[in-house]
């Protein structure tokens, strides 16, 4: 008995681009955490905004990609 369906090769195609863009989303906000905490002394964005950030960001681009290319 399965619980979950097996993904197929543009779905994996489309989870790999949507970890991507998450994780580049956080490096953006880490760099900015950085150089506002070096200048001011104080973080602009909480370690648990960065996230909750990066989770919405890959997994609401995946389904973006996935609503696509069930569209196509």
């Amino acid at each position: 008995m399965k619980l979950f369906k097996d993904a197929s090769k543009q779905e994996h195609q489309n989870w790999n681009k949507a970890v991507s863009a998450g994780f580049y989303i956080l490096l953006l906000l880490l760099f900015v955490n950085v150089i506002m905490y070096t200048y001011k002394g104080a973080e602009l964005v909480s370690s648990l905004s960065m996230f909750w950030t990066g989770i919405i960001v890959a997994f609401g681009y995946q389904f973006i990609l996935n609503r696509k290319s069930e569209k196509k």
